[in-house]
């Protein structure tokens, strides 16, 4: 059987032996590919490190120290078993205990996943002002409201109250019809989702959550108790997380930390232009983006794919010609892939008929799960369409341009349904 493990997220470690061997161990057992730290160690990587504080030697504290103060943009892991007192950028991820290494992977996608929705609501408004369109700054006294999933757990109770007196409202869904309900009757700007609840792997509204797509575009916000183990379902919750908030410390904390996290949230929501708004960017057959404004803003998007080390790809989806200039096939279509892709995704109509998927932060791989995904759920739900369409991928490379990114997608041999099935 083939090793597939050169697959598996890298990540360098910074430790000394014989806890270099139990890390390295831990990691790999949980799906990720752990390798040893260079030196000096290169805090402008693009891979995640983890530095084990008790065994690391002093320059690489002070290298911790000193990629502190300058912020750098790597993804640091700190594993720090003595709760010693030692500086930290922002965004990195602290574990208290080695157990905690089973879950580092799925923390690690979530703050990556975060992180992409951020920068690519960044470059949406850039991209936007770049075509003259201003989009207004956020509220900052906006009432941000927040959906609260959690089958009879005793924790809504305690935040309900605090969270309401710095003006965040939460409501409480403790089953799925319920929150589906609420879902489509309001607007909320996070999903607030308390890990306690949902230990059960039979739970429904576990599974619904941990679906990749089970909350559509809405954010979610982690509950976490460190103190208990985690069940492979709790895992995958934290990977579909957009914040982690460890809920065992001082109530004002927890609920200072939520606030932040949900005020933020509110503020960096990515531009999603609806018909009617934003004409300049706007296809109105569709609801999506337009020619315009993809091709202004894949340039925006391979200009940060480069400086991140990150892959681009673009997934095109082109109808059969007898379906080109049937509008009901095309906005079903558009439906379909609304509901199938994430809010850092960014959908257009290049032409009718074509449509493309810009995929910040995806490989080729990741964009093939996507296409298959969409093709059965347009075969599904919408029956019309069927199986005539195909698909094609576009990974971004150095001789790439904007513009023949996106015309590989479009030229060549398409994949069918069937036969990707």
């Amino acid at each position: 059987m083939s090793d597939l493990s050169f697959f598996d997220p890298p990540i360098e470690i910074a430790a000394g032996s014989p806890r270099l061997e139990m890390i390295s161990s831990r990691l790999r057992a949980s799906g990720m590919r752990p390798y040893l730290a260079s030196t000096p160690i290169d805090f402008s990587a693009p891979d995640p490190l983890l530095i084990d504080i008790a065994t690391v030697s002093r320059e690489t504290l002070d290298g911790l120290s000193r990629a502190t103060m300058v912020q750098v943009h790597r993804q640091i892991v700190i594993l720090d078993l003595s709760d010693t007192q030692i500086p930290s950028a922002g965004e990195a991820v602290l574990l208290r205990r080695d157990r905690d290494l089973s879950a580092l992977r799925s923390r690690l996608v979530a703050l990556a996943r975060r992180a992409s929705r951020l920068k690519e609501a960044e470059a949406r408004r850039d991209t936007a002002s770049s075509l003259g369109v201003r989009i207004p700054p956020a509220d900052l006294n906006a009432v941000p409201s927040l959906l609260y999933l959690g089958e009879g757990s005793p924790l809504f109770l305690s935040l309900q109250g605090p969270l309401k007196q710095r003006g965040i409202a939460v409501t409480a869904a403790l089953s799925r019809q319920t929150a589906q309900q609420y879902m489509a009757e309001r607007r909320f700007a996070a999903a607030l989702v308390d890990l306690d609840a949902f230990k059960d792997e039979d739970s429904l509204t576990g599974h619904w959550i941990a679906e990749e797509n089970g909350l559509g575009i809405l954010p979610v916000i982690a509950l976490t108790h460190p103190d208990i183990p985690l069940t492979e379902r709790q895992n995958t919750l934290i990977a579909q997380a957009t914040e982690v908030v460890d809920a065992t410390g001082r109530m004002a904390q927890i609920v200072s930390l939520i606030e932040t996290v949900c005020r933020r949230l509110v503020a960096f929501t990515p531009l999603m232009p609806r018909p009617g708004e934003h004409r300049e960017l706007t296809d109105f057959t569709t609801g999506l983006f337009n020619f315009t404004f993809m091709e202004a803003h894949i340039a925006r998007q391979m200009e940060i794919a480069t400086q991140r080390a990150e892959p681009l790809s673009v997934l095109t989806f082109c109808l059969d010609p007898a379906l080109i200039q049937t509008i009901q096939a095309q906005q079903d279509f558009a439906g379909t892939i609304r509901s199938q892709i994430r809010d850092s995704d960014c959908a257009a109509l290049l032409r009718p008929g074509t449509f493309a998927i810009s995929l910040p932060a995806t490989p080729y791989r990741g964009a093939i799960r996507l296409a298959e995904r969409i093709a059965s759920a347009v075969e599904t739900k919408a029956p019309g369409i069927g199986t005539r369409f195909g698909w094609r991928i576009a990974e971004k490379r150095a001789y790439h341009t904007p513009k023949s990114l996106l015309v590989t997608g479009q030229v060549g041999p398409m994949l069918r349904p069937r036969i990707a099935a």
